[in-house]
């Protein structure tokens, strides 16, 4: 029989998460206390760590929960159903939408979280986090992977290919979610995503028209330990 205090203690962890939600939502990261998520969700602040480690863990834990719906809107697309140039245009209108309907967990997730908050979380929540960020990626990898296999590219590492796509249209959206005063409006930003994303694939399928790097740019030896592997070249 499960022990009955834990399970009614177990039962307030989506009341504190509810809290704080509504609280890093408004006053984001630094302007949010464990005391005020305690006291918003009607508890003391001493048990808000029956439930998460610190700080960190509680905001990552909002944070995951937005990455979760990403997830499950990327993993919806019917990629086995889709040619190349279809796939590349759902994925980033879904990312756009994602940012476009949910950009208080879009800045939580790609702005407001840092790496030091997750070395600051419990190994089981890195886990699920670098679980969640794989299944993102592998969205666009699974994409590269047609393109090779399809003759329409040739061999490119699959995650790294992943990175590029993902980082031009989020460094844009966060642009817009910035509130950027350039000469660009929001709807304009979001087509330059689109326009961006479109030149890289036009350069990876034509890569002898690539610009090529100078050669004094060193090139990191190999990825970081928990990064994802990609096709690597024998040496």
């Amino acid at each position: 029989m499960p022990n009955k205090k834990k399970l009614l203690r177990g039962a307030r962890r989506p009341d504190l998460l509810r809290a704080a939600q509504r609280l890093f939502f408004r006053h984001h990261y630094t302007g949010t206390t464990v005391e005020q998520v305690a006291r918003a969700a009607g508890l003391s602040k001493r048990s808000v760590y029956l439930y998460f480690k610190n700080k960190d863990e509680l905001f990552i834990a909002v944070a995951e929960e937005g990455l979760l719906k990403l997830r499950a809107r990327l993993e919806a697309i019917p990629l086995d159903r889709l040619d190349i140039e279809a796939a590349i245009d759902a994925i980033m209108r879904t990312y756009v939408a994602f940012a476009r309907e949910e950009p208080r967990y879009f800045r939580m997730i790609f702005q407001e979280a840092t790496a030091e908050m997750v070395a600051n979380i419990s190994p089981a929540m890195r886990r699920r986090l670098a679980e969640h960020e794989q299944a993102c990626l592998g969205v666009v990898a699974t994409v590269a992977d047609k393109a090779v296999e399809q003759g329409l590219t040739p061999p490119i590492d699959r995650w790294e290919t992943a990175v590029m796509f993902w980082g031009m249209a989020t460094g844009i959206i966060l642009l817009s979610l910035g509130g950027s005063q350039t000469i660009f409006g929001q709807r304009t930003r979001e087509e330059l995503i689109y326009k961006a994303v479109w030149i890289l694939y036009e350069g990876l399928k034509n890569p002898a028209v690539a610009p090529k790097r100078p050669r004094h740019l060193a090139v990191p030896a190999s990825l970081p330990k928990n990064a994802p592997r990609g096709r690597r070249k024998r040496t």
